[in-house]
């Protein structure tokens, strides 16, 4: 009997919740499993126009959390009674955990401590544990108010990021990028009083010289008695903007030091279920040293379907006691590309004279995995090259021409 038939057999549905490109990836493994998936997003989310899962419609074209959880809490929701919940994003995470005494009753919810998933969200508290557990951090500062700011002005270094404790509440602010670079306490000062009226918390934190190939990750999957079921490495190779966007180019590889490290952090938060946790290598001292952590599925999640290890099968089948798939190995050398924006980290990083086109033209000429293009499901792919053409096209008829241009 095939994997699939074998799924298909009484298998509960799945609710992919939130999410962006890793919710794609999920409903697409969890479909070729024979699995029926479902998904609770924002409206332009483009895992909306897979043919791999439903789309669910929710009233008055309303497509935030708290629509969710009205959703998931209500009689809308009684013909997926039995369901397992899957949480894509950070904004999903907290909702589920916010009623998670109510929607145990009604779906298969993610294992682990909701508390604890709600607190590796903060980067504070993050930071925080990895000191309990003696894994090194960058220095780091909680600040509350311009007097606070004042009272550091001698013991703060710069160049410094000001980053959130929570990535998801910038990211109406800040687009396509995870945290902003200040070079000095007057841009510092400037900045702090813009994100206050914004009432965005966040912490100062050092930052890490050197380039983004400097970063890499552990995945794992943390079962009831606290064991690892696998273990897996990769590294990135670009972002976009340069040391604080999003990766644009990743590459998977073997750390026996990243898993170290990795595993030792998540034994001491006393991690269940699904964990990644981001580690930048110091050049100073050559030290691993923690970034941030996700209890779910990341944006790089095809790239480790690909490689060989398909989580998303693995969560649903460990969530209904189901036989796991395959998880002992993995291969090495496969590359994660976003086409359009590690263009623009080239030209970044040309404009800076850290890269030549014959260098960047080398370092793709090779077979890649992408996020969104699937041959047997190209519909998200070509929506998101539609809205991209879209945007630039509203751009240039937005810029003044000829003499008009001149005159300004």
């Amino acid at each position: 009997m095939s994997v699939k038939s074998e799924q298909q057999a009484d298998s509960p549905p799945a609710i992919v919740v939130g999410g962006d490109a890793n919710a794609l990836s999920v409903a697409r493994s969890l479909h070729a499993a024979g699995i029926s998936v479902h998904v609770l997003n924002r409206a332009n989310a483009r895992v909306r126009y897979s043919r791999t899962c439903r789309w669910i419609d929710l009233p008055d074209g309303d497509s935030g959390p708290d629509a969710w959880g009205t959703f998931l809490l209500g009689s809308r929701s009684d013909y997926l009674r039995g369901a397992v919940l899957l949480a894509c994003s950070d904004e999903a995470i907290e909702m589920i955990i916010a009623h998670r005494p109510m929607l145990v009753d009604k779906f298969v919810i993610e294992e682990g401590d909701g508390e604890l998933r709600l607190s590796l969200l903060d980067k504070l508290r993050t930071y925080g544990k990895s000191v309990e557990a003696d894994i090194p951090t960058p220095k780091y500062w909680r600040v509350w108010s311009v007097s606070d700011l004042e009272g550091l002005k001698d013991d703060l270094i710069f160049p410094l990021i000001i980053k959130p404790l929570f990535s998801h509440h910038t990211r109406r602010i800040w687009k396509n990028r995870k945290y902003l670079a200040v070079e000095s306490y007057q841009e510092l000062h400037r900045n702090f009083t813009d994100l206050q009226h914004h009432g965005i918390e966040f912490l100062l934190m050092e930052f890490i010289p050197g380039g983004d190939d400097l970063l890499c990750s552990y995945y794992t999957y943390m079962d009831e008695n606290g064991s690892p079921l696998f273990h897996f490495t990769k590294r990135v190779i670009r972002r976009h903007p340069e040391n604080m966007g999003e990766g644009c180019y990743h590459v998977t590889d073997w750390s026996p030091d990243v898993r170290d490290m990795g595993l030792k952090f998540f034994r001491h938060v006393n991690l269940r279920g699904l964990g990644n946790v981001e580690f930048k290598r110091d050049p100073r001292d050559g030290k691993l040293k923690i970034i941030e952590c996700n209890a779910r599925f990341t944006a790089a999640n095809c790239l480790v379907k690909a490689a060989g290890l398909d989580l998303a099968l693995l969560t649903y089948n460990k969530l209904t006691g189901r036989p796991l798939p395959a998880v002992d190995s993995y291969r090495s050398g496969l590359t994660l590309w976003l086409p359009t924006q590690d263009f623009l980290a080239y030209k970044e990083l040309k404009g800076k004279g850290k890269i030549t086109l014959l260098r960047w033209l080398k370092s793709i000429m090779r077979s890649q995995q992408f996020q969104f293009l699937s041959w047997s499901d190209p519909l998200p792919a070509i929506v998101g090259a539609w809205r991209r053409f879209s945007r630039l096209i509203g751009r240039r008829q937005a810029q003044p021409v000829g003499g008009a241009a001149a005159l300004r």
